[in-house]
């Protein structure tokens, strides 16, 4: 029956949709056409052999009236948002219930029986749901059910009794468009990442799924739903999935499919499809992955599908290349892709496709709405727009759960990779959330090894790549037969080896797994899978984060255990040898020149990493961390910086005035334009702003702020991302609660690197934003204290390029102004006898912390001085007016009014949670002892004032201050004006600790408390759990010589200046005690996953 290609016989089935809701096409389908028929239904439960039971629309449609005056009966009508849940066989009753329950006023939830009783407690509460269906006897996946939620339990009549009467018309009477709004079923996201949710398909949902399912293929296009459109479809996903679920009402109902359900208590398998077959004939397949793999590696099995089946459908997860290809080679193959939060668009198969090679790939159909938006190198994210012109088939914005309805666009979290050769193909490669991201930075999609190791080796069931915040990747693999010993664990290591070795051919260095970091699962504790048969990554890494803890601990003790002599940290020579030789033993390759660095010869992250635990053996230095190896990448910076870590601080003072000369000069050359020299004047309605670095904490509420001013027009973001960062915003205005509901109309995110000429962008890009901003606003910045001056060079011409932009603006918009995020840090080490630090520009280079961090910020506001003295167009009226001004933020804490999570790296949260961990915390805080803080959605209101105040107070000059004019930068120092103390939040602190943790903390000097970090850091392991729970390890410099060098409270600061340009300044009160219960809570949350 098969052949290499697919074709359509004919044109779609007529459909009997419109223009009716699901109940009333079924009762005029069961009126009109009583012995079409609706599907096959096994007669045995578990087999195939007494064949099947042929369902018309007539006794599809008894058999729903009877079910929904059993309800009625038992629950009395419903108000149409009440969800009932159904547990049971797939048999007749789950499309009868479904149907029923819309009758009677009911919504039915089809919930996963693999869920574990937390989850099943979750989704209970999420959807208010108070009554359990089962079929008699209760099944046993029900019975976790009952005891975690204790429902309200109700036993439905069997098939046969429902069958076997004719039951009185139970009359639906809503009409279209009063019964659109009702939910029509309820399923849930597969909570590979968490806890899984609900999502409510109403009717609406599921009548525009019927119109994309029947939308005319474009001209030239062959539809991949049209191909089986009116026939038999044997179906294998379960009735809780949506794949599985979908057969029976976005195809059969509508367009007369006919599907042939697996048997209701049998795992489906190959053998059991062709045992199916061999009852009942079929054209359609629709089958889950793991069958698909069966058939490839059963010749019998598959060539009897070939001689009876016209097309094979996958869906429901991903296949491997070379299995799909042993299978395309005997009967047309084609994948599917679904979501729950989407449905199933329509897809096309392209024309210039290989059948035999190319089956992995689809396109969508144009009434779906989706694009694809590279959110890496070569990987794409599908996300699906909201499109007026297209509404009568997106479903997803009518899907109730995950705020759907509110959205503009939905980030599908799955990425694609496009065709090589064939436009606009694209083929399904991992989940976004599968992408591991590790410790260094680096990133990898761990499911292309995960394939490749089980497609070698039968004997396995799956595997699983982890190494998510650790330095390098490890492997869980799964055997089919439980290997019990170690020495048949290790056996199986060896022969998996080999195909591991074949995959780290083609992975990135940094992604590659070690020997020692393969583990063999438990026979007890099986990889946890979603109700598909995908497994699922977070619970199953949960289940083994034990393990995968002592995996990693092994390996660094494996590196540990050849004993070398002490070298003497003050003999230069022998402590550059020793790195000599340590990179050779590391890399294979000779160090040539001491001056050369490691990375330009070759070295990747993980030689990197192998670099550091070597070192840290051979010189007796546990404290030596892998940052070290990337500041100073080469034998002589290295054993400099090995030996006195104070001369590399040193050497950082000597460069500011070096970087400080080139880039004043740098600023100097940026030429003044004639106001309106060739551009177009463009002001209109709003000020257009650039703002860098939206995608962080700040920039986030920053954006948000700007949103809701009226004086703001259009808003360019720049980030280095390659979308521009506007998944990554998406992502945070979502955790944060706030709407993105303006941006189609007044956001654009720009992919753009500000050190490069014209920022990175492309010459239209550029010339658009220089004849239209008026505003630019620099709050991107690397906020990392270990970092040195030289590190920051791309920041500081970013800073310059960024001048050079606002200069070429000012020529149309004749004024612009730039507001530079800088730090207190900036001017916190003036002395101590000077005052409170004024709201203008230091003199002295030594007034920033001394950190490469505070040191790029007084250089940059040194560079904003230049600009506004060079830009200023003092002395030359037709120059269009360049003002600056400089925000010198102070610590900016989590959110107060809207969730925010305060980013656990930064060195108050990161103190907070090992305070946990050592049992203690501080007494005081040192230089932070008094609390000037102010939240980070609070603060933008205060940037933005700063930022419009021109626009608001109609200061042409944008100078605003007391102390400087439009010829100067203008200063404001951004602290909390109302202060508390340290004291007066350590009782809170205290208290979380012990309602949260179980722990009670010591109230300790910060010598004790510093004393016990740093006795950690040296018995601790560097894994990722223990990283977590003591994060204050990474930061011990920062404590000890900037927190604690001097145990003075920090300088006091004048705010006078700020607080008369910012109202939202003025009105800011002191932290309060509920703010920090909700950002350590929050913190908690992160480290526990929940």
């Amino acid at each position: 029956m098969a052949s290499d290609s697919v074709t359509t016989t004919g044109p779609p089935v007529v459909p009997r949709r419109h223009p009716d809701l699901p109940p009333h096409v079924v009762d005029r389908v069961a009126r009109e056409s009583p012995d079409a028929v609706y599907g096959l239904w096994p007669i045995e439960p578990t087999s195939y052999q007494a064949g099947f039971r042929t369902i018309t629309y007539a006794q599809l449609a008894n058999v729903v009236n009877g079910l929904a005056w059993w309800l009625e009966e038992h629950l009395g009508p419903g108000r149409a948002s009440q969800i009932l849940t159904y547990v049971g066989p797939s048999d007749l009753r789950v499309s009868a219930l479904v149907l029923a329950a819309i009758k009677a006023g009911y919504g039915l939830f089809l919930t996963s029986p693999r869920n574990s009783p937390a989850a099943h407690g979750s989704l209970f509460a999420d959807l208010d749901c108070k009554t359990l269906i089962t079929s008699e006897p209760t099944p046993a996946a029900a019975i976790p059910i009952l005891e975690a939620v204790q429902p309200n339990h109700l036993q439905v009549p069997s098939v046969d009794a429902l069958l076997s009467k004719v039951h009185p018309k139970y009359v639906y009477a809503k009409t279209w468009q009063k019964g659109l709004a009702d939910p029509m079923m309820c399923i849930h996201t597969s909570g590979s990442t968490g806890v899984p949710k609900p999502l409510i398909w109403t009717q609406e949902t599921i009548l525009k799924q019927w119109n994309s399912a029947g939308s005319p293929a474009p001209e030239g296009s062959q539809s991949l739903e049209h191909l089986y459109l009116g026939k038999r479809v044997m179906v294998t996903p379960p009735p809780f999935h949506g794949a599985g679920l979908g057969q029976f009402f976005f195809y059969a109902i509508p367009f007369g499919n006919v599907v042939i359900a697996p048997a209701a208590e049998a795992i489906v398998t190959a053998q059991g499809l062709v045992d199916a077959l061999k009852e009942t004939p079929a054209d359609v397949a629709l089958l889950v992955p793991s069958v698909v793999a069966e058939l490839a590696q059963s010749p019998a099995l598959l060539d009897y599908c070939s001689q009876h089946l016209e097309l094979i459908v996958y869906i429901g997860g991903d296949l491997p290349q070379a299995i799909g290809n042993v299978v395309a080679a005997k009967v047309p193959l084609r994948c599917q892709w679904g979501a729950s939060e989407v449905g199933m668009p329509q897809q096309l198969i392209p024309a210039e496709l290989d059948p035999k090679t190319d089956w992995r790939y689809i396109r969508f159909h144009p009434c779906a709405g989706a694009v694809f938006e590279e959110v890496a190198d070569g990987l794409f994210e599908l996300v699906i727009r909201r499109d007026p012109a297209l509404a009568s088939a997106q479903t997803t914005f009518t899907i109730r759960g995950k705020d759907l309805e509110h959205l503009d666009s939905y980030r599908t979290k799955d990425l694609f990779v496009p065709h090589p050769t064939v436009a606009d193909a694209w083929s399904w490669k991992a989940r976004a959330d599968d992408i591991i991201v590790f410790l260094n930075g680096e990133k990898t999609n761990p499911v292309t090894m995960e394939q490749h190791v089980v497609a070698a080796n039968p004997e396995l069931s799956g595997a699983l790549v982890i190494g998510a915040q650790r330095f390098q990747a490890a492997l869980l693999v799964e055997p089919t037969t439980p290997c019990p010993t170690t020495a048949e664990q290790a056996a199986l290591v060896e022969r998996v080896w080999p195909s591991v070795q074949e995959a780290n051919r083609v992975t990135p260095a940094h992604a590659r797994v070690e020997k020692s970091l393969i583990f063999v699962t438990a026979r007890d504790r099986p990889l946890i899978r979603a109700g598909k048969g995908t497994i699922q990554r977070a619970a199953s890494l949960g289940l083994y984060a034990a393990d995968i803890d002592r995996i990693y601990q092994e390996a660094e003790d494996d590196q540990s255990t050849d004993v070398e002599e002490t070298v003497a940290l003050d003999n230069a020579e022998s402590v550059a040898q020793k790195i000599r030789d340590s990179v050779n033993s590391t890399t294979s390759w000779s160090v040539e020149d001491d001056s050369t660095s490691f990375f330009e010869q070759g070295m990747d992250s993980l030689q990197a990493l192998q670099l550091t635990r070597a070192l840290r053996r051979t010189l007796r230095r546990p404290d030596l961390g892998l940052s070290t190896i990337y500041q100073n990448p080469t034998v002589s910076l290295l054993t400099a910086a090995v030996m006195s870590v104070q001369s590399e601080r040193q050497s950082d003072r000597d460069l500011m005035e070096p970087l400080l000369a080139t880039y004043t000069d740098q600023i100097r050359q940026i030429p003044r334009h004639a106001s309106g020299a060739g551009l177009p004047p463009s002001r209109k309605t709003g000020t257009d702003i650039v703002l860098t670095g939206s995608t962080g904490t700040l920039g986030t509420y920053i954006l948000n702020a700007l949103l809701r001013r009226q004086d703001i027009g259009h808003i360019y973001c720049l980030n280095r991302a390659p979308d521009g960062g506007r998944a990554a915003q998406e992502d945070r205005f979502q955790a944060s609660q706030l709407s993105a509901a303006a941006w189609a109309d007044r956001v654009t995110f720009l992919h753009a690197d500000l050190a490069q000429p014209q920022l990175g962008l492309g010459e239209t890009t550029y010339d658009t934003l220089r004849a239209r901003v008026g505003l630019v606003i620099h709050n991107a910045w690397p906020v990392n204290f270990n970092l040195n001056l030289a590190a920051f060079r791309p920041q500081l011409a970013g800073v310059v390029n960024l001048f050079a932009l606002a200069a070429a603006a000012a020529a149309a918009a004749k004024h612009v102004h730039v507001v530079f995020i800088s730090t207190v840090g900036a001017v916190a080490a003036r002395p101590a006898d000077a005052g409170p630090a004024p709201e203008h520009i230091p003199e002295s280079l030594d007034a920033p912390v001394p950190n490469g961090y505070g040191r790029s910020k007084l250089l940059s506001e040194k560079l904003c001085e230049a600009a506004a003295q060079h830009l200023s167009g003092h002395d030359h009226d037709d120059h269009g007016i360049v003002t600056t001004s400089i925000a010198r933020v102070g610590q900016v804490s989590g959110a107060a009014d809207v969730p925010g999570l305060w980013s656990p790296r930064e060195w108050f949260p990161s103190l907070i949670m090992s305070s946990v961990h050592l049992g203690c915390v501080p007494d005081h805080l040192g230089v932070f002892s008094d609390i000037d803080w102010m939240p980070s959605d609070l603060l933008s209101n205060v940037v933005a004032d700063i930022a419009t105040r021109n626009l608001r107070d109609g200061d042409e000059t944008g100078s605003g201050g007391s102390s400087s004019g439009a010829d100067s930068a203008v200063v404001f120092n951004l602290r909390n004006p109302r202060t508390t103390t340290w004291e007066a939040l350590i009782p809170i602190v205290k208290d979380v600790a012990r309602e949260r943790c179980g722990r009670e903390l010591a109230v300790v000097s910060p010598t004790e408390w510093l004393e016990r970090l740093q006795k950690s850091a040296n018995e601790e392991d560097e894994s990722a759990a223990s990283v977590a729970a003591n994060p204050a390890v990474k930061l011990l410099s920062f404590y000890r010589e900037g927190l604690w060098a001097g145990g003075a409270a920090m300088h006091p600061m004048s705010v006078k200046d700020a607080v008369r340009a910012s109202p939202a300044l003025r009105d800011m009160p002191p932290v309060q005690p509920q703010w920090m219960r909700k950002w350590f809570e929050e913190w908690l949350s992160v480290v526990s996953g929940h």
